[in-house]
């Protein structure tokens, strides 16, 4: 299925997370239709079994019992065209492809065709008999109202509870059996089951596109994060200006690394050591940003705002290094040569948001902060350090670290120097700061 998604530009709304959000509630339209398109397959399954399931209570097991069975051409021919249409409609079903429009409407004539076939069924075999089997009519159309919570919409659950209810009213009036006790207790039954059923739709839509929604954000984000900005709505990536703590890591010397490697080891190399990478800076509560060849660009303080960002990034930066070890000891033993990594850290003002279009977008960050971070992390090679952090970033988050000042350093692009720090462990008394010392942005 293609959805078609039309926007106007108008001031205000033609923007990234305007288009993400609705590129969002028409991806969800369409995963809802497929869900509904599932469940009325299984509910044209169930019909058959259902039909067979009364023909063998009737020609079999009735007779079995030595109890009389009607037999009324009427009853024959109705028999057939529902059991016709039941096939058609299974058929149709598993040759469509899901679609919004017709997982709004095809379950309108389908709920027709069930209990208008239940109620002439009824009736015609009170007009041979001349009894009203309201226990039997109420199970099949109990059974029918339950094939509802599958489908598109709670409103078809609706539908499906007041064709219930007026086909038993309806037999009930006709057939003398208008017992007002009896009468009230049944639609209560209906009314309280098609309740039960609306809400567990609703449930399950809503469960199903949480998760959806949450399986696009926990690309980037930690799932805590995400879970928390799922609840908060599309508001929560709108674009703001924001301190945040930057972390950018590449590994050393990987171009000659690489070229003395097959491409499939190669990208083999790297998805394990992204895949640690990752993980230590999700469970740092940080967003990893991109993959840029061998290096990585995590960011700490959006799109969910938190106080202690440039301390987590620093945790972070540890922990990289800690897993780094742990890596090199097993390819060691596999015979490979150990990694080494650079970490730049720095703590500056970004513009973060939405960037792209409906079907193509990401969350970013954008400002002299993000190069600063690069180029602090490109001078670990000139100084022989593994983590150096700004200024910025040690005055914000470095009180609970050890480290050594490595004094200034210029950075391209960039009139002030740099002060820069080497990151040595955590936890230790605070490391004085030199008075002279400035605070990078």
């Amino acid at each position: 299925m293609i959805h078609r998604i039309w926007t106007t530009r108008r001031p205000g709304l033609d923007t990234t997370v305007a288009r993400f959000a609705m590129a969002g509630r028409a991806n969800q339209q369409g995963v809802i239709a497929k869900g509904a398109l599932q469940g009325e397959r299984a509910v044209s399954v169930v019909r058959l079994i259902m039909i067979g399931l009364l023909a063998l209570s009737q020609a079999k097991i009735a007779r079995l019992f030595g109890e009389e069975v009607i037999r009324d051409p009427r009853l024959a021919w109705m028999g057939r065209v529902y059991v016709l249409m039941a096939i058609i409609s299974c058929i149709v079903l598993f040759r469509q492809k899901p679609s919004v429009w017709r997982a709004r409407w095809m379950p309108i004539p389908t709920a027709l065709m069930d209990h208008g076939f239940l109620v002439a069924l009824t009736w015609r075999t009170y007009k041979l008999d001349g009894g009203f089997d309201g226990a039997m009519f109420a199970a099949c159309s109990a059974v029918m109202l339950t094939f509802s919570v599958l489908r598109y919409s709670a409103l078809h659950v609706l539908l499906s509870t007041v064709l219930a209810s007026a086909g038993y009213v309806l037999l009930a009036w006709a057939t003398g059996n208008h017992s007002a006790g009896r009468v009230s207790f049944v639609l209560g039954s209906y009314i309280a089951l098609g309740l039960l059923l609306a809400w567990t739709n609703r449930q399950m839509h809503g469960m199903f596109l949480e998760l959806r929604g949450l399986d696009n954000l926990t690309r980037f984000l930690p799932p805590q994060v995400a879970q928390r900005l799922v609840k908060q709505g599309e508001t929560s990536l709108m674009p703001v200006q924001r301190e945040v703590t930057i972390l950018f890591s590449d590994i050393r010397d990987f171009t000659t690394l690489s070229e003395t490697l097959p491409p499939q080891q190669v990208l083999k190399l790297l998805d394990d050591y992204f895949g640690h990478m990752t993980q230590i800076v999700m469970a740092r509560e940080g967003m990893v940003n991109k993959f840029l060849g061998d290096g990585m660009l995590a960011c700490w303080g959006v799109p969910e705002h938190t106080e202690d960002h440039a301390e987590q990034a620093m945790r972070a930066a540890l922990d990289m290094r800690a897993k780094l070890v742990e890596l090199n000891a097993w390819r060691e033993q596999q015979g490979e040569p150990p990694l080494r990594i650079g970490i730049g850290l720095h703590t500056g003002i970004v513009a973060a948001g939405m960037l792209g279009g409906a079907q193509q977008h990401e969350y970013t960050i954008i400002g002299d902060a993000v190069n600063v971070a690069s180029r602090v992390e490109g001078l670990t090679k000139v100084l022989g350090v593994d983590i150096l952090v700004s200024e910025s970033t040690w005055r914000r988050g470095g009180a609970r670290f050890q480290g050594e000042l490595m004094g200034e350093e210029r950075v391209k692009g960039r009139q002030e120097a740099v002060v820069l720090y080497s990151l040595k462990g955590r936890d230790a008394a605070p490391m004085a700061v030199l008075p002279e010392a400035r605070t990078g942005t």
